[in-house]
């Protein structure tokens, strides 16, 4: 932080000669609340050509980043900070589009702070003397921990819809509370946020579900289910995530639940860590297609899985964290009591190593939402210990024998895949296996077999 600060300085006095140099937004306002900014966001009258001129012969180097938007990136060494020149937007609101059609740059601070969406980021901070100047009455939201708009909320929402998630998003991650005024328009203008990118709603929703973690400082337990309930108000979870919204009101067996769907749901995404709470959100979405195809849940896993696929795609997710998130909620209901065979659940394990963890970690926040209390993984668990410790191979790569090994032995091309595959969950189930003899002994009477 102290290299950060010298840094900031030395780049204010290159500007010193020609203009104030000031941080602005997210990092003022932090420091107010005396919580930590990793992000350097500064500003100042000057454009672009004049920046990198004033730089030309400094350890700062000068990247373009958005020149139509008068950003670049000015960085030194491990020192990395994003300036833009003040300036005025206008959006064309029929568009469609969610960046400004018209932008003009400014030496006026003011029409630079009424561009922005809430009044606790319009916040500047002379970076050589530490003067905040406030212009629309930031400090005070702060002070008051309030999320208000810079300008008109109707002016501001309708210039970008994605404002009313990110509005969700510093209501939960600061745990402040949104304006009277501010929330209604922007529950108005929720309609505006289906319009948006789907890659920008995504990478907001996902640093809504992990607000709790953004600032551990403020020890805000709950932000993420504070954002989760406020865009279900907002009307968002209807709009964005139907197949979750469906879950409202649908009954579970009283034997086994205290909650209705949804609000087990929510139990559920509580309870997760934080890499999990988007699986919490899809694991029981099959549930009211379930009932309506065959009368009971029997089958939800499997219908959730097929719909959380389809809503890791809507959201373009990677293709890893789509099989990742899909696999965990098509097993989350896996039989692991203590009557289920050793060497089954040895095989389960291996077969499913890649989430295994993440699955047990899922189950246990299952748990605790309909039963109140963990344990359901621990089956699992000691498996997963017991198969790290004794060896056990867990990818066909990892056996004592080898494809080659196979071509030697005569082993039909058509057949090797099949039988390392066969080689391998076998040796799940057996440990004794694991041997290169007694793997070749295995390949010889499988191909006896196949023979027979």
């Amino acid at each position: 932080m102290a290299e950060k600060k010298d840094k900031l300085i030395a780049l204010a006095n290159c500007f010193k000669p020609f203009a104030t140099l000031y941080e602005v937004g997210g990092a003022v306002r932090d420091e107010l609340l005396g919580i930590d900014c990793f992000d350097v966001d500064v500003c100042a009258q000057l454009v672009v050509d004049d920046v990198k001129k004033i730089l030309s012969n400094t350890d700062f180097v000068v990247s373009d980043r958005n020149l139509r938007m008068g950003t670049v990136h000015i960085s030194s060494g491990d020192f990395v900070c994003e300036y833009t020149t003040f300036r005025t937007d206008s959006y064309d609101v029929s568009s469609g589009e969610h960046t400004p059609k018209d932008v003009r740059f400014t030496t006026d601070m003011n029409l630079d702070a009424k561009r922005r969406d809430f009044k606790c980021n319009a916040l500047y901070k002379d970076v050589l003397t530490g003067e905040i100047v406030d212009l629309l009455g930031g400090v005070e939201d702060v002070k008051n921990k309030i999320v208000s708009t810079a300008d008109e909320p109707e002016i501001v929402f309708e210039a970008d819809g994605l404002r009313i998630l990110r509005m969700v998003r510093f209501a939960a991650e600061l745990g402040f509370d949104v304006e009277k005024n501010t929330y209604e328009v922007a529950k108005k203008n929720a309609w505006r946020v289906k319009d948006i990118a789907v890659e920008r709603i995504r990478d907001e929703l996902e640093k809504i579900f992990v607000a709790d973690t953004k600032h551990p400082e403020l020890n805000l337990k709950d932000a993420h289910v504070r954002g989760l309930r406020m865009l279900d108000d907002l009307g968002l979870v209807d709009m964005l995530l139907p197949e979750l919204a469906a879950l409202k009101g649908l009954e579970q067996p009283k034997k086994y639940h205290m909650y209705d769907a949804y609000e087990h749901t929510v139990k559920a995404f509580e309870c997760a860590p934080p890499r999990l709470r988007f699986a919490a959100l899809l694991h029981d979405i099959g549930k009211a297609e379930s009932i309506k195809s065959t009368g009971n849940m029997h089958s939800h896993a499997q219908i959730g899985a097929e719909l959380a696929d389809g809503i890791c795609k809507r959201f373009k997710l990677s293709n890893s964290e789509r099989k990742r998130l899909v696999k965990i909620v098509a097993l989350h209901m896996t039989d692991v009591k203590g009557d289920v065979p050793k060497g089954k659940l040895r095989r389960f394990v291996v077969e499913n190593f890649d989430v295994i963890r993440d699955l047990c970690d899922f189950m246990d926040a299952d748990s605790i939402a309909h039963k109140g209390e963990a344990g359901r993984a621990d089956a699992i668990r000691r498996v997963v210990k017991e198969i790290e410790d004794d060896g056990t191979p867990l990818c066909v790569k990892d056996l004592k024998i080898s494809g080659q090994d196979l071509v030697n032995m005569g082993v039909d091309e058509k057949t090797r895949g099949k039988i390392l595959e066969e080689l391998w969950l076998d040796t799940a189930e057996n440990p004794a296996l694991n041997d290169r003899e007694k793997a070749i002994d295995y390949v010889e009477n499988k191909r006896k077999d196949n023979r027979d």
